[in-house]
This record gives C-alpha cells, sequence and structure tokens, in this order.
C-alpha cells in the first residue's frame, strides 16, 4: 500500500537532506535532486563500461564489479550484461551467491539478499513507490523507497520481480515469472502475479 503524502507530511521531512528522507522512506522529488541523478547517471556509464569489458574479459569485468559494488560478500558470482544497479552502495550481497545475467535493481532503496542465493536471469528488484491516486503529484515526481530484504538460500527463477518494501525469508523459492508483492515466510516455494505460497519446502533450513 502507497504511503500517504501531503503539504504536512512533506513539511515534517523539508528540513532532511536527500539521503536522510531515502533512508526514513520518505517523500522526494528525482528531478529537483542533482546528488541523486549525479549516482545514477555514474553508475549506468559505470555499468555499461563493466558489460563492455565483459565481452572480451570476464576476470577484468569481475574486478570492475567488486569495486563498483563495496557490499559484495565473499565468492560472490555476478553475471554480465547487468541492466542496471542505479545506487551501487545500497546494495548488499552475501557470500556465495549466485546472480544471473541481466539484474535489474531501482532505486534508492536498500536491497539486501542474503548468502548462497540463485537468482535467475532478468530478475528484477524495485525500491521506488509513486502516488497512486494522484496523477498531478506523480507527474510532478513524487516517491519514496522501500527497501526489499531477501534471505539466505533463496532461488528465484528467471523474470522474477519484487516490488517495494518486501522482505522474503530465507530458504524461499520463488518460481519463473513471479511477480513478488507482498512478504514471503521461510521455508516456502511460492509462485504467480501476485506470488502466492503454493507448499512449504520439504527441506526446511
Amino acid at each position: 500500500m502507497v504511503k500517504k503524502i501531503s503539504a504536512e507530511i512533506l513539511q515534517q521531512s523539508a528540513h532532511k537532506d536527500i539521503f536522510q528522507k531515502v533512508a526514513d522512506g520518505d517523500w522526494y522529488q528525482y528531478v529537483h535532486e542533482p546528488k541523486m541523478q549525479a549516482i545514477v547517471k555514474r553508475s549506468a556509464q559505470t555499468v555499461q563500461h563493466i558489460n563492455d569489458v565483459a565481452k572480451t574479459d570476464i576476470p577484468g569485468a569481475n574486478q570492475l564489479i567488486k569495486a563498483f559494488l563495496p557490499n559484495l560478500g565473499k565468492d560472490v558470482e555476478l553475471y554480465c550484461p547487468i541492466v542496471s544497479i542505479e545506487h551501487p552502495k545500497q546494495l548488499t550481497i552475501g557470500e556465495g551467491s549466485f546472480i544471473n545475467a541481466r539484474l535489474q535493481v531501482l532505486s534508492a532503496g536498500k536491497v539486501t539478499i542474503g548468502k548462497y542465493c540463485f537468482i535467475g536471469p532478468n530478475c528484477q528488484l524495485f525500491t521506488p513507490n509513486h502516488p497512486t491516486d494522484d496523477w498531478q503529484l506523480r507527474a510532478q515526481g513524487w516517491e519514496y523507497d522501500s527497501p526489499i530484504t531477501i534471505g539466505d538460500y533463496c532461488w528465484f527463477g528467471g523474470s522474477v520481480i519484487v516490488l517495494p518494501g518486501v522482505t522474503i525469508g530465507r530458504n524461499v523459492v520463488v518460481g519463473a515469472g513471479s511477480v513478488v508483492t507482498h512478504d514471503l515466510p521461510d521455508n516456502v516455494i511460492a509462485a504467480g502475479n501476485p506470488a502466492q505460497v503454493i507448499r512449504p519446502v520439504r527441506n526446511p533450513k
């Protein structure tokens, strides 16, 4: 459910800098935040460079990925091409995790992927939300970010989408093409749009 927005709510956070607003889940206008725009544009250029290097030099691309993502765990594999990681400092990937090609992570909210996860190709993790019922506020670019947390030992099939504010427990399997709109508990198999729990896993962690 999208947060309420009003002049009073906006006034309460007006004194904060943009990074504190993001951390607190407050509304902001990206179009008026040059610091945010600079991070996103620089990240886009870095991702493009990594993808270009990966065409002929996988070890070199892996070194660039490690430099680009400061919160990368030990023995993480992240396959190219990468679609986008707009805020690299906001992404944490636990040790031993494998991320297949065409990962997309938007935008400024924290995204945490646990240890020993398998994330299939074309997965998308979205932290921003916009006003649902007021087209004028939406046209003005108001948004806020909610964090995404994925527990240890999860497996996502290809083209899974995770929406803002979702927490997925440990040892969760999400079927290919699913859209995860709400929290999922530990040790379950889920699929669909919206993703629903199908059954518990037979070997809980």
